[in-house]
């Protein structure tokens, strides 16, 4: 009797062992997931635009003024739009005077620089003038006072300069120079992210 009970209780015990087994197996629960990083490109986008210009033969805009006289006043008014989507931006405007002759320092200093007219200076902070070696032509650098950003709709920035107008004292070969003199705005924009400040945006600038 007693060696029958011994044989039963081994038997028990492979059974548990066996239950032990099969719930160790059911006790896995697995399961799978997935992370999907979407990395979409930035986009910085600009428009520059300016009351009454039309195309040119070059495919440029502009205006053309005849028979311009000292002291009036011509409307002038180029406008940067930062266009909807566009990331957080550094802004600037480039405003470039040419001329077909040289002109003297007289007329490159106080006199060129006052024939912009209707300037926020609030706003639009002039941080570089370059006047070009041969004398033909000078780069205004102006930067928009902080960033600017347009996630949802479109932002119009305010005009760079509402007028244009000659100084009312200029004589013989100064007004002559004048002739067929140029005035080119161009807009730019880059973006805020990764630059400690515009200085830096503005080294890593290209077009």
């Amino acid at each position: 009797m007693k060696k029958g009970k011994k044989v039963l209780l081994l038997a028990a015990s492979a059974l548990l062992l066996v239950s032990l087994s099969v719930g160790l197996t059911v006790a896995y629960f697995t399961d799978s997931d997935e992370v999907k990083n979407v990395f979409t490109v930035g986009n910085v986008d600009i428009s520059i635009d300016e009351e009454g210009a039309e195309e040119n033969d070059d495919g440029s805009y502009g205006q053309t003024y005849e028979d311009i006289v000292p002291g009036e006043v011509y409307p002038k008014a180029p406008t940067v739009t930062v266009e909807e989507g566009s990331l957080e931006s550094y802004v600037r405007m480039m405003v470039t005077v040419k001329f077909e002759n040289a002109l003297d320092d007289t007329y490159l200093g106080d006199k060129l620089d006052g024939i912009f007219k209707g300037v926020d200076n609030e706003k639009w902070i002039l941080n570089a003038k370059t006047v070009a070696d041969d004398m033909t032509s000078v780069v205004y650098e102006y930067r928009y006072a902080s960033t600017v950003a347009a996630p949802d709709a479109a932002v119009v920035l305010e005009p760079i300069f509402t007028d244009v107008q000659f100084d009312g004292e200029i004589w013989g070969n100064e007004l002559k120079n004048l002739d067929n003199m140029q005035i080119n705005v161009e807009g730019h924009a880059i973006q805020a992210f990764g630059f400690a400040d515009a200085d830096a945006a503005w080294a890593a600038f290209t077009k």
